[in-house]
């Protein structure tokens, strides 16, 4: 197999957009160093405060855009400045913008990064923040998306893709349960993650047998401003403002502990625990190569989300141009990471592709049916 460049010193850079946002910030990411710029479709999820009739007929999710790319540590902090200054995302209501510490990066020669073997600046992120996924069957993502809003999470995010396991290996099953996933994405403060995380599992029943997969990744840094609620033009501020004018108050967000903690909704479950998520970005015209090298590898589980490559460069017959591509991904334990790794690296280098890229992340927990 060919050698890929590796990178312990590499962040993954997440913004959540409103699409008029795309063009300008997508700009001022290029421009402040940031390459391969992967583009997905998504939808956001917002609460009524207003009146009967705003509450009976609310009005449509908003279209939104989920960008993320992989950066080095030492451009992180100019491409978030970059990002937050374009997309004016210290307002309410203007997008999110977050940052995970990669566990390490493994890229092949021709796609499209600044990443390095020679950068080495570690992380100085201090982990207050946590991102929430959870991937469940279609139709089931707005519950899990209104039981997050309830519990206080910003806006949380829709994504659309694929997903299976095992039972892709039995054919009966293949045909009696369509592969189309939903994942739903919020970001929320440290302190309030197990209570978000328990009421979107329960809204999901995601320990009960075919409902899903839920998992939480620490987050370095963020400003989420995401809109969450929509309010009647008979009031001055809606909810989400409000809080943010407490906050400044009070000087923190520690107030909101407080009037909560004798109400703790955590869940008394087994959770998985120190898993790793292993993620495989790859033309889409090779994703079902990468999708099907997992399974075979003894993942159990494998899910793909697709998208574009905004920045990718073109090739002499322009195919490059507006090309799609699949982030495709599991959640497996430290021990099997490499193996896996490896196992997919081999079937792409089969096909010849030189366009690839590997990277992992932190699953401190996770949640589904265990059996039993």
């Amino acid at each position: 197999m060919n050698n890929l460049t590796k990178s312990e010193s590499v962040s993954l850079l997440n913004l959540i957009l409103p699409k008029e946002s795309l063009v300008k910030v997508s700009s001022a990411l290029e421009e402040a160093g940031a390459k391969g710029i992967f583009q997905i479709s998504a939808r956001g999820s917002i609460l009524s405060d207003g009146g009967f009739l705003q509450k009976m007929f609310p009005p449509p999710a908003p279209e939104q855009i989920l960008l993320q790319t992989l950066v080095p540590n030492n451009l992180i902090d100019s491409v978030v400045e970059a990002s937050v200054s374009a997309g004016n995302l210290e307002k309410v209501g203007a997008g999110a913008v977050f940052t995970i510490d990669c566990n390490d990066a493994h890229i092949a020669s021709k796609f499209p990064t600044k990443i390095g073997e020679g950068d080495d600046l570690a992380s100085t992120g201090k982990v207050e923040m946590e991102a929430i996924c959870c991937i469940c069957e279609k139709g089931i993502a707005d519950d899990i998306a209104k039981a997050a809003l309830e519990n206080g999470a910003p806006g949380p995010t829709v994504t659309f893709g694929e997903g299976g396991g095992v039972r892709d290996k039995i054919p009966l099953l293949r045909i009696t349960k369509g592969p189309e996933k939903e994942f739903v994405w919020c970001v929320v403060e440290k302190s309030e993650a197990d209570d978000v995380f328990a009421e979107m599992a329960r809204s999901g029943r995601i320990t009960e047998p075919g409902r899903g997969f839920m998992y939480s990744i620490p987050v370095s840094s963020g400003l989420i401003n995401v809109s969450s609620t929509i309010s009647s033009s008979a009031h001055g501020a809606n909810m989400e403002q409000i809080i943010s004018a407490i906050d400044e108050l009070k000087g923190g967000k520690d107030w909101r502990i407080l009037a909560d903690e004798s109400k703790s909704k955590a869940l008394k479950t087994t959770f998985l625990k120190n898993l790793v998520g292993l993620y495989c970005i790859v033309p889409r015209d090779q994703y079902s190569t990468v999708y099907d090298a997992i399974l075979e590898a003894g993942a159990p589980g494998v899910s793909t989300n697709f998208g574009v490559m905004i920045d990718a460069e073109d090739s002499e017959d322009g195919q490059h141009q507006n090309e799609e591509w699949a982030l495709v991904y599991t959640s497996v334990s430290p021990n099997n990471v490499d193996l896996i790794r490896e196992s997919i690296q081999k079937e792409i280098e089969n096909l010849k592709i030189d366009r690839f890229a590997f990277y992992s992340l932190p699953i401190p927990r996770a949640l589904t049916y265990l059996g039993g």
